[in-house]
């Protein structure tokens, strides 16, 4: 019990460091010049939304990527998460 109260306040700091961490580094880049960029050319997309017209088109194979890796993660946890399973029940 002592030992699943200690792991999930660990998860629960290193999330919350790395929040801190990203909205830290986001503070500074709030006026960039891209953002004009995306702004001035949504028009090209076709989409009503700047969001989807930045994740659907300016940025769809990276998108992609990034899905492909979390795919690729859950898998590996969910895999782990059997093996480890079937090791606790032997």
């Amino acid at each position: 019990m002592r030992k699943d109260l200690l792991t999930l306040l660990l998860i629960f700091m290193i999330a919350a460091l790395l929040l801190h961490g990203l909205q830290l580094s986001y503070e500074d880049k709030a006026d960039s010049e891209i953002d004009e960029y995306y702004k001035e050319h949504q028009s090209r997309t076709g989409s009503d939304n700047l969001v989807e017209a930045i994740l659907l088109d300016f940025r769809a194979y990276d998108t992609f990527g990034e899905v492909m890796v979390l795919y690729v993660a859950i898998a590996g946890v969910i895999i782990l998460g059997k093996t480890l399973k079937r090791r606790d029940d032997q």
